[in-house]
This record gives C-alpha cells, structure tokens and sequence, in this order.
C-alpha cells in the first residue's frame, strides 16, 4: 500500500479478525456464552475533543497505511489530587504514556505525564489551549512551571528531580490541509520549550509543530504524526 501522504492544499493543495470455532463431536451442545461485541464512539465531540472512549490513530509521514498506528485514547474524567482531569493514554509505535489535563473555560492544562520509570507533575499546569475565543491567528501564550519527575524504581536519593521549564505557544497560519483521514481548516501552532535543572544548566530544548482543528483534535499530532482516522464521525458543518 502507498506511503501517508500529506499536502497542503493552499500549496496544490488494529483491525484484527476474530474466529472462534468450537467443535464438540458427539457431545451435546454447551450453552452459548457472551459474544465479543465491539463499540464504537458515536457521540459528538467538543471544542477542543476530550470525550471518553474518543480515539484518534497516526502515522508518521511516509508509513504505509497498514502499519501499526500511534493511537491517542481519551480515557475519559478522575481525580487527581482531589481535582477533576481528564485522563490520556498516547500508545503504539514504541510509546506508552499517560497524561491527565484539565479543561475548562480557560482552555487546555497538562497537569501530569506518566511514562514508563517516571511521573512529571507540573505547577503550575502548562497551558496547552487557550480559551476557545483566542484561539485564532496570532494568538500566542507562555508561561514557566515547576516540572517535578518522580522515578518510582529508583533509590530512594534518585527518586525525585526538579526542573525548570519555559514555554511559549504561537498560532501561526490557518489553511487547508490534506491528510489520509481526510481534508481538513487546520491551525498550525509552533511549541517551544526550555529545560533548566536547580543549577541553571540547560538540559533540554524542543521545537514542535502541531495543526490542530476544533470539533477534531490533533490533524498532525506535534510529535511529526498524521491523521489517519478516528472511531467518530467528523461533522461536515464544524466550520460554518
């Protein structure tokens, strides 16, 4: 099969199959047990997508489309720490991480990411979206937050670390853009960040390009994936 392909109009602009046979020759026959019965996600989504059971699957440019997929599941509201958050699970293609975020009428907050070994909680939490009215283009937001790494294996004088961490988020186009789920009136928002330990030293600095698409989610997630479908129906009228 060909290659994800991903074009920019303004520029040209697991299934897995189950079989069950039970053979029992001469023998009466058992009483029927339950069925595997598969669910799809048939409600509507919001603003910025977080409804429970919500999939969306990935792939990076140039796989074929019948490789295993990146898939981000909303798992749906908890408690953490008292507070109600939303909880995540991004998995597939060599990753495994869990994230909880809080939504709101102030937008999006990440508070704590889980990946195998650590847990990262974030004060204050980083804001992720802004409020549905100021996402538009131009618009951009930053903040600093206490990114505190906890490695549960670790001895008990290695299980904690504390960092610093700068971000800034920029809007910076809206357009029409092609991705194998379909067309879609993305913003293309910039992400940058840096990590600084208790010395001041920097250890880390990311540059990220997400395009994002209300009533939809993530159109190219910003770690380089491309939307290749989801388990709801994408309204046709999202942008009237």
């Amino acid at each position: 099969m060909g290659g994800v392909r991903v074009t920019s109009l303004r520029n040209l602009l697991p299934l897995a199959a189950l079989l069950l046979v039970v053979l029992a020759a001469c023998a009466p026959a058992a009483q029927e047990g339950p069925r595997v019965r598969v669910e799809q996600f048939t409600g509507q989504v919001s603003f910025y997508p977080h409804e429970p059971g919500a999939s969306w699957r990935f792939l990076p440019d140039g796989a074929t489309l019948d490789e295993p997929p990146l898939t981000l599941i909303s798992q749906g509201p908890t408690l953490l720490a008292g507070e109600p958050v939303t909880g995540w699970r991004l998995v597939g293609r060599g990753l495994d991480e869990v994230s909880y975020r809080r939504y709101g009428s102030d937008g999006v907050h990440l508070v704590r990411t889980v990946r195998p070994g650590a847990v990262i909680d974030f004060d204050p939490p980083v804001q992720e979206f802004p409020s549905q009215a100021a996402l538009r283009v131009g618009a951009s937001w930053e903040g600093t937050t206490t990114a505190s790494v906890t490695f549960p294996e670790a001895r008990e004088e290695n299980r904690r670390s504390t960092l610093q961490v700068r971000y800034r988020y920029d809007i910076v186009d809206r357009r029409p853009t092609r991705v194998p789920a379909g067309e879609f009136d993305i913003y293309v928002i910039n992400f940058e960040s840096e990590t600084t330990d208790d010395e001041g030293t920097v250890v880390e600095r990311i540059s990220q390009t997400g395009w994002f698409e209300p009533y939809v989610g993530w159109v190219r997630h910003p770690i380089d994936h491309y939307l290749v479908g989801t388990n709801f129906a994408i309204p046709s009228d999202r942008n009237e």
